[in-house]
This record gives C-alpha cells, structure tokens and sequence, in this order.
C-alpha cells in the first residue's frame, strides 16, 4: 500500500519490531472477531522521515501502536521515544502494560490485600508485573500451562495453580486474562463477599457469564480495554525497565513466517507471546 506524504506535525516511522498478542489477534483468525481487519497494536520503529515542525531526530526509536505492518505515518506526539538504555523488546510491553495498569487502576489493589490472576499469557504476566513492582506481592496465578506457571513464578507470583486445583480461599481482587468462560468463572468464585474483579480479556473464547458466587457474595465485576497515557507508563515503565520482560516474547519469526505460525498455534504448546522481524 503507499503511504501518504508527510504533512505538518507527522512522521514516517519503519516497522523494527512488532509483538503478537496470541488471545486477541487468534481470536480474529478463527473467526471469533470481525474480520477482515487489521492486526497487531504493539509496534517498535524508527523515525525514517519527518514533516516540517517535527523535533523528534530521524533514527529515534519509537514505539507506536501500528501493528503488522512495515511502515506507517504518525502523529509526532502519539508515538513514544524510547531511550538507548531501554532494550527493543522491553519497550515492547508499553502498550499492553498501561492497558493493563488501566485495568488495576480500576480495582485499586491495596497492598495489603490479595490479588489473583486467571491467565498467565501476555495480560496476565503484564498485570502481575505491574502490581508487584507496585508493592503488592500477594499475588496468585490459575493457569492450565505448566511452563507459563512457572514464568508467573519468576515474575513475583507468590504461588500459580493449574485450574481447579486452587485450595478455596478468599482474594480481595479478581483479574480475569484468561478469555476462558471456565476461567473467569472459577476467578470469581475464589473472591471473598465484595470482592472486585476486572475483566482485561477482550478475546473471549466464549461468553463470559456469571456464575452464582456474583449475587451470593454481592461482587463487583468490571471491565477495562485500551490504556489512558501510554506515554505516562512508558515513563513509569523505562524507570522500572526489567531485562526479564524479554522473557515473554520467547519466539521470533520474519514477517512471511507470520501466517503460518497463526495455523500452528491453533494447538498447544503456544508461547505467551511472539516477536516479528522486519527487514525494510
């Protein structure tokens, strides 16, 4: 597709990088979102050009919400300067991390209370950091893949269970990641009477219903989906940058390897997420 000249406050910005998010971006493939659209949302680039009254230096590294795509024009001030210190693939998690910092921002998790996660893909990972690196460290996680249990481990997860083996008990705050109906159900029935839970899954793989511990325990269920300040987390987030968040893009692939690795991973074993290349 040709891109459109440059106009006043824009610049042209080449794809580097771009992260999968596997629960929303598979759930589009397999014909669980409209479709035909556009994919992706997390994109790292260089600004390659740029249009009168524009500071930003060609050759700075941004990260933008473009998506799968090689090349894209922006707004100057809606794409987010990395610093040098900052790696590629940390800089990455800008976008999910403020929209799932949105999320907790709902719920207010205190730092007394207790917090557990349904999902230990991307959303919930980002969410685990986020809320441990804020001081919250009673934090559990439910998550039916061992691998994934044991990276939540790494991330600060005081304990990970694998769907119903989570002995009952009482969590202040419920976060649902997990796009599974039996997930969020079984979230739900682990919170205390007035508990609160966010819903941060927007792939569901199903409706997501409520089960009968919402009216017995009178809790609170809301919903959160694209982040506030982007540019705000990423200052938060480049003070807090943490090597390990390399971690959960364990798979890199070119940008013709992409469609197929969509067909593979309608089976398990599944990365938490993947990283796309692209050359030019």
């Amino acid at each position: 597709m040709p891109l459109p000249s440059l106009g006043a406050g824009e610049v042209l910005v080449r794809t580097r990088l771009t992260a999968v998010s596997l629960g929303s971006e598979r759930s589009v493939v397999e014909g669980f979102g409209p479709f035909p659209m556009l994919l992706g949302y997390q994109t790292l680039g260089v600004v390659e050009a740029r249009g009168p009254g524009v500071t930003l230096p060609v050759g700075q590294r941004v990260v933008t919400t473009l998506g799968h795509a090689s090349a894209g024009v922006h707004r100057a001030e809606r794409v987010i300067p990395v610093p040098e210190r900052v790696a590629d693939r940390v800089a990455l998690t800008v976008i999910l991390g403020e929209e799932t910092a949105k999320g907790l921002r709902k719920v207010r998790p205190e730092v007394s209370e207790r917090v557990l996660i349904a999902g230990a893909g991307l959303l919930g990972l980002l969410s685990l950091f986020n809320l441990t690196r804020r001081g919250v460290h009673d934090v559990t996680v439910l998550e039916p893949d061992a691998e994934r249990r044991a990276l939540a481990l790494t991330f600060g997860a005081k304990a990970a269970f694998a769907p119903g083996e989570l002995p009952h008990d009482a969590f202040d705050v419920g976060v649902e990641c997990s796009a599974s109906p039996a997930g969020f159900a079984e979230l739900l029935g682990h919170l205390r009477p007035g508990g609160r839970a966010v819903v941060l899954s927007d792939g569901n793989w199903g409706a997501l219903t409520l089960p009968r511990e919402f009216h017995s325990r009178e809790l609170t269920v809301t919903a959160s989906s694209d982040g506030e300040d982007y540019a705000a987390y990423a200052t938060w987030l480049w003070e807090h940058a943490d090597g390990r968040l390399a971690e959960l893009f364990p798979v890199t692939l070119t940008r013709e390897q992409l469609p197929r690795a969509f067909r593979k991973w309608r089976q398990w074993p599944r990365p938490v997420s993947a990283v796309v290349e692209w050359n030019g």
